[in-house]
């Protein structure tokens, strides 16, 4: 099995298992991960995987690049998101419980959100689909 084969199916695989790894701890409820989002983005993020799947038993590593590209697009927009309603339940917070004794408890609980290691999972699932392709990318440009 070639080096870029062998590429393609972990991260097509590490994908596929990224998206039930926990990427958010939250208080009282636990871990989440990106398939329990509530918006359907772990099941993209698995077809994805899917097609960067077929795409190395095809052996047409070009086509692991478009997976790995909108599947890492989808984890920053995510990531980014995430990190805004944090900062938007801060400020409301701060806001909405000025003077109000309960205040602190609030804080405790929002500093203790945290991103979990599925994170690096996804990222590094994504990244390892564009790099299987990298190599014919190269190879095309430079013979053209």
């Amino acid at each position: 099995m070639e080096r870029r084969q062998t590429l393609g199916y972990v991260g097509s695989i590490t994908l596929m298992i990224g998206v039930f790894t926990p990427i958010v701890s939250l208080p009282i409820v636990g871990s989440q991960n990106y398939f329990q989002n509530g918006h359907g983005d772990g099941m993209i993020l698995l077809v994805l995987a899917a097609v960067a799947l077929w795409g190395t038993v095809a052996r047409q590593y070009a086509a692991t690049v478009i997976p790995g590209l909108i599947s890492l697009a989808l984890l920053v927009y995510a990531f980014v998101g995430f990190q805004s309603r944090i900062e938007e339940m801060r400020a409301a917070m701060d806001r909405d419980l000025a003077g109000n004794p309960f205040k602190g408890l609030g804080e405790v609980m929002l500093q203790s959100v945290h991103l979990d290691w599925g994170w690096a999972v996804l990222v590094a699932g994504s990244v390892l689909l564009i790099l299987t392709a990298a190599p014919s990318a190269a190879r095309a440009h430079a013979a053209a």
